[in-house]
């Protein structure tokens, strides 16, 4: 299917472009259609486009149509936000590198920590020799003006796949900078579900007895939380949530549990009681 027809209004198809901390990725439309499709995607999926780079923007741009070049920002092939959605996560952004866009030559590590994490900014950073950027090769030609006669998008081999990146991590066992994938957003909703929490998610002893039961193995309670609250919770709120396997009843108590629907105190109290009576008749199930 081609990638302009598909219904970017379905669960399935909804990829948000965002870092852990919930700030939205910047880019630069270098080239658009006549129907701005790339901008009303980018804007519909938590993105900020602007007019000019900035020290966290990816410019984007089509390799053959391009005459684009800054001395420290360099431009990625279109297509790298296509298959963004297509993987729902980020791949590797060295693979869609336009050569000749900018006199820099960076690792992967490096675009990740100007444009995804926002540590950097391209400013602050050194360019590599040629031929030590992961096996990713980027050529550079030295310019002295703002007018690149030739730009072709660079792919490599075998090394250079397009694979899903791995951020490093900040401590041993959790990794909190890693974009959440809708696997593990789905994962937390499904357990809330089926132990009977939707009302218990403003404390931690819930949160707490997640991580323990591994529920997203590369995350702490502190950041399930946090995801639950500041992100997810939006989602439960709009007419195309992405998770079908919520019933009427479902998403009705989620809604309830994050105020978006309102409980009187009573009310609250009594589905509170139900739902734990009703845990705890699952757990004596389960163990007898």
């Amino acid at each position: 299917m081609d990638f302009m027809s598909i219904d970017f209004d379905l669960a399935e198809n909804i990829f948000y472009f965002h870092n852990s901390e919930l700030k939205s990725l910047a880019f630069v439309l270098d080239w658009d259609t006549e129907e701005k499709f790339y901008f009303n995607l980018l804007s519909k999926s938590f993105a900020d486009v602007f007019d000019f780079p900035n020290d966290h923007s990816m410019v984007l741009a089509r390799p053959e149509k391009t005459n684009y070049f800054h001395q420290n920002i360099p431009a990625f092939d279109i297509r790298y936000i296509e298959d963004c959605f297509k993987i729902k996560d980020y791949p590797d952004p060295t693979k869609y590198l336009i050569k000749n866009t900018c006199s820099g030559n960076y690792t992967k590590d490096d675009i990740l920590d100007c444009w995804l994490y926002q540590t950097k900014s391209w400013s602050d950073l050194i360019s590599i020799p040629e031929n030590k950027n992961n096996n990713c090769q980027i050529a550079v030609k030295s310019s002295h003006t703002n007018f690149i006669p030739q730009v072709t998008s660079y792919y490599n081999d075998s090394d250079c796949s397009l694979v899903s990146y791995h951020p490093r991590k900040t401590s041993p066992n959790k990794n909190t900078r890693m974009p959440y994938s809708h696997k593990e957003e789905m994962n937390i909703v499904k357990y809330i579900i089926k132990n009977k929490y939707a009302l218990d998610i403003k404390g931690r002893a819930m949160w707490q007895r997640m991580e323990r039961d591994n529920v997203c193995k590369l995350r702490t309670w502190q950041s399930m939380k946090e995801r639950y609250l500041k992100f997810i919770k939006y989602d439960l709120n709009s007419g195309n949530h992405r998770f079908p396997f919520l019933t009427p009843t479902d998403l009705k108590l989620l809604r309830q549990g994050l105020n978006i629907e309102k409980l009187n105190k009573n009310d609250k109290k009594e589905i509170r009681s139900k739902l734990n009576q009703e845990r705890i008749d699952n757990l004596s199930s389960e163990s007898s």
